[in-house]
């Protein structure tokens, strides 16, 4: 540019939230606007000078065995991508480090998906019961291995297992959260809550001891980490909520000391109620992690020992406190990172989830970002989860298909592999050319659209059955 600038692109613009305010629009927009072709580049400034109105623009090179700037932006807001195309990109020399991170991110997110798949099992599954531990007076963690011997399925971090239980009258099947995390699990933990009025809770720590056979399905659960992020989390927690956040902060961690911040905010009456002390622990020692522990009623043992941060009922000026510092590194360049721009996951009592809920979107916080586990004690002992399987047709032409919800493929992916040819263009819910009729049965999004259908119509690129028999017009 000009007689001494010179330049060279680094990788796509990815606008920030803020935008959609400024130009009123949706959140959805930043995807569509992102993947327009029309958001900008970056620059490497090569050599630095002088540049004024009506100086000459020229191209001195173009790259070779390169990528379009547009590709990159696509595959970091939906286009599936294999991890070896990504790491490709990855490799080219000059691209910025916000494009590197937001790549890295997409691999694990990537790889996770590779994963959701991999030794995964149909109905129940013997597993023998090898320790069990008593983290607190009324809270038990039981770890499980197969009996076959053969592999475990890998899970999204916050799933659940379904347990079937031998109870005198029936045998109930029993919902909790896996505890624990690793990519290719030797074992499952599960650590569950006697409650006052729960038949299956109350079995568990009753009759459930090391040796103990039970039967268990393949993990499953829409509750789960989004280790493609590539913004800070807040994970907010009550007693035994802590479970599946749990396993989602060690999750995280397993990204290494570049990934985005973690806060945690774990809720209990006191020091003696309180789980998982020892591993939260270790855990805050990672770079990148804070904990903060908050004791509505703490102890004088606690008082002793100073081993909380906050007395009394957390607030949302505790809260706006313990993430004020919130920011990533752009190279040497600070970029503080306000409420809107995390990811939110909570888990606890229904009481605490919709005062947290309605707190952080009173405060700014993007409500579409803000993820839920729904959390019952008492009789029913579950966690809502999703179906393990559905059938699915597509009317024209009178095609039957098995959905497995341990592939978690869409209704897209799904037509696709049974040799069906759906339109499509977008795959991220902006065209709408994969719209069609559902005639029987109910679907869910996983990843929000950047735009819903119309009544009575699915967007098969982002669509998954939550009924066990999926009736669509193609």
């Amino acid at each position: 540019m000009g007689e001494d600038v010179v330049l060279s692109v680094a990788g796509p613009r990815v606008p920030c939230f803020k935008l959609c305010w400024r130009l009123q629009q949706p959140d959805s927009f930043i995807p569509e606007f992102a993947t327009s072709g029309k958001s900008g580049v970056y620059f490497n400034v090569d050599k630095p000078g002088h540049i004024q109105s009506g100086d000459e623009v020229r191209l001195i090179h173009g790259a070779e065995n390169s990528v379009k700037t547009l590709d990159i932006a696509r595959f970091l807001f939906g286009t599936p991508a294999r991890e070896d195309e990504l790491r490709f990109i990855m490799s080219l020399p000059g691209l910025s480090k916000s494009a590197l991170f937001a790549l890295e991110s997409k691999i694990f997110h990537t790889q996770d998906q590779q994963r959701a798949g991999q030794n995964r099992w149909k109905g129940l599954r013997e597993v023998k019961v090898d320790r069990v531990v008593d983290e607190t007076p009324d809270i038990k963690s039981f770890t499980l291995i197969p009996t076959d011997g053969k592999p475990l399925a890998p899970f999204k971090a916050g799933q659940f297992l379904t347990v079937k239980l031998p109870i005198d009258g029936g045998t109930p099947m029993k919902i909790w959260s896996l505890s624990d995390y690793h990519e290719t699990p030797e074992s499952y933990r599960l650590s569950i809550k006697k409650e006052r009025l729960g038949a299956g809770s109350g079995f568990m720590h009753g009759e459930i001891k090391s040796g103990a056979t039970l039967d268990i399905a393949a993990p499953l659960g829409r509750f789960s980490l989004d280790r493609g992020s590539f913004k800070p989390i807040l994970f907010l927690a009550a007693s035994i909520g802590i479970t599946p956040l749990l396993s989602m902060l060690k999750a995280h961690t397993s990204r290494g000391e570049d990934m985005p911040p973690a806060y945690l905010v774990h809720c209990n009456r006191n020091g003696a109620l309180q789980p998982f002390r020892e591993e939260l622990d270790a855990l805050a020692m990672t770079p990148n992690v804070s904990i903060l522990h908050v004791f509505s009623k703490p102890s004088k043992e606690d008082e002793s020992a100073r081993n909380f941060d906050v007395s009394g009922r957390l607030t949302f000026d505790v809260i706006e406190d313990f993430i004020g510092d919130a920011h990533i590194m752009d190279g040497d360049l600070r970029i503080d990172m306000p409420l809107f721009e995390f990811d939110f996951y909570v888990c606890g009592p229904e009481s605490f989830q919709a005062d947290m809920i309605n707190g952080l979107i009173s405060a700014g916080a993007n409500q579409h970002q803000i993820f839920q586990e729904s959390f019952q004690s008492g009789e029913s002992d579950q966690q809502l989860g999703t179906i393990a399987g559905a059938e699915v047709v597509f009317s024209k032409p009178d095609v039957t298909v098995t959905w497995d919800a341990g592939e978690n493929v869409t209704l897209l992916e799904l037509a696709e592999a049974a040799g069906l040819s759906p339109d499509n263009a977008c795959r991220m819910g902006v065209c709408q050319s994969c719209s069609q009729e559902l005639l029987e049965g109910e679907v869910y999004y996983e990843m929000r659209p950047t735009h819903y259908p119309e009544d009575n119509q699915v967007l098969l690129c982002c669509a998954r059955p939550a009924s066990r028999r999926v009736v669509l017009s193609g």
